[in-house]
């Protein structure tokens, strides 16, 4: 780079596209908000951008005001809330399993991505972003289902511009049976790629910025160990409030009124990853053992997970004692987080654990798996126990009923900074990097001089 960074770019294309609203999603909406807002205050340019045609352009501002999603309306959780909540778990998981199956024979993911590249063929009134020196573009986005886009970024750099990625884990890579052949398949190539073609990369955690140091390593990619950091995502919560019952189902509020006999609360996709298995492991043996307790699993339904919603569905506890929850929207999620006795998160695997930093804002103790993320995310305050036997879980609960630790408010942790914090953070570690690189590429041309 000839000049210091003058522009950041935030690549948000795969988001922007789509109405999903998971972790890497909701990650990139907020850096292009905290983009905008950033650029009102300072020298630095910093903007939304996405890839049409073979270029990045700035996001219009209607796409901005539907809050650089697809639809203003979220229509999956829509459809979702038309099931009654008094709708039994086997038939509310025999009823999604047919939606899906309507969904994808009614409206295919080929006919979808040919109807949004006819619709961006006609935005020919697009504001070219046109980087270049002094540029640099930051890509957060989950694109390994966009290998065109590679093109485009290797222009920007061939123009003089920058380019980081921000990636959120290598799960894929360390665990491929987790995913479908497609998914591990896409995201692996992405990677390996991605490694070759992009000048730094930051990780959201110190633990994903290890592990894609070593990553790099395995794949003698070119990156250095210090063109590759982290920056710890931000996480915007307003204060906990009491959710008024008016709002909330009456089922719902019976099944949490009462503090002492109110459920565990996991909060996550039902995918095989979250070792939702381990869980009712544990919960079994506290249940033969003869413990009143009760669990609540919230989340939408995943992938290859065919046999846990078979064991949920059929579980002799299943609307009694074992609740699942793939109907809820956010002020219902409040509302359970504030009630529920505590947390627990299973995961044998994760690139940061969001909902862990959720269930410590609203005061509840965290049981979670011990692995590296939830160490760095969960803090010292919380529960670890060891994936090896869910025996290990079952007696921290039941050191947990019988001490009655729910009525002891865990310690105030202030782990996660909101984004409006970290997002200048963000800037001042790209902008170190990309002042890193010009000193190194000035040093080698002198050299070759």
């Amino acid at each position: 780079m000839d000049l210091p960074m003058r522009r950041l770019m935030i690549d948000i294309t795969h988001t922007a596209s789509h109405d999903y609203n998971t972790g890497i999603q909701r990650v990139a909406r907020c850096l292009a908000r905290e983009a905008v807002a950033f650029s009102e205050r300072n020298d630095i340019e910093c903007f939304p951008v996405v890839h049409v045609n073979g270029r990045f352009v700035h996001v219009d501002r209607w796409c901005a005001a539907r809050g650089y999603r697809r639809y203003q309306i979220d229509f999956e959780a829509l459809t979702n809330r038309v099931l009654p909540h008094w709708v039994n778990t086997s038939t509310r998981l025999r009823l999604n399993k047919l939606g899906t199956r309507l969904r994808k024979l009614l409206y295919p993911r080929t006919i979808d991505r040919k109807v949004r590249h006819l619709v961006r063929s006609f935005q020919a009134s697009l504001e070219p972003a046109n980087p270049g020196p002094g540029d640099v573009i930051l890509m957060p986005d989950s694109w390994w289902d966009l290998p065109e886009m590679f093109d485009a970024v290797q222009h920007a750099q061939q123009n003089g511009a920058l380019v980081g990625a921000m990636v959120h884990d290598l799960i894929p890579v360390r665990y491929p049976e987790f995913f479908t052949n497609h998914v591990q398949h896409n995201f692996c190539s992405w990677i390996e790629r991605l490694i070759h073609t992009v000048d730094f990369m930051i990780g959201d955690a110190k633990a994903i910025a290890d592990d894609l140091r070593s990553f790099v390593h395995e794949k003698n990619g070119p990156l250095a160990d210090w063109q590759v950091r982290h920056v710890r995502l931000g996480c915007d919560l307003d204060a906990p409030q009491n959710t008024s019952e008016l709002n909330i189902p009456a089922d719902i509020a019976k099944l949490f009124a009462n503090r002492d006999k109110a459920p565990y609360l996991m909060v996550s996709t039902l995918e095989i990853r979250k070792n939702h298995h381990y869980l009712l492991d544990a919960f079994d043996r506290l249940w033969a053992e003869g413990k009143d307790v009760s669990l609540v699993l919230v989340g939408k339904i995943g992938w290859k997970c065919d046999d846990l919603l078979k064991r949920i569905a059929s579980h002799p506890e299943a609307d009694k004692r074992l609740h699942l929850l793939n109907n809820v929207d956010d002020t219902m999620l409040s509302y359970i987080y504030e009630h529920s006795k505590a947390f627990v998160l299973t995961s044998k695997a994760e690139g940061f654990g969001l909902p862990i930093v959720e269930a410590a804002h609203h005061g509840l103790h965290v049981f979670a798996s011990d692995i590296p993320i939830f160490r760095e995310v969960a803090g010292p305050d919380s529960s670890f126990f060891s994936l090896d036997d869910p025996s290990e879980l079952s007696q921290q609960i039941s050191q947990f009923e019988a001490t009655q630790g729910w009525r002891t408010a865990p310690p105030k942790q202030t782990l996660n900074e909101p984004w409006s914090v970290v997002f200048p953070k963000l800037v001042d570690t790209v902008g170190a990097i990309a002042k890193d690189i010009q000193q190194q590429r000035l040093q080698a041309a002198r050299t070759a001089a």
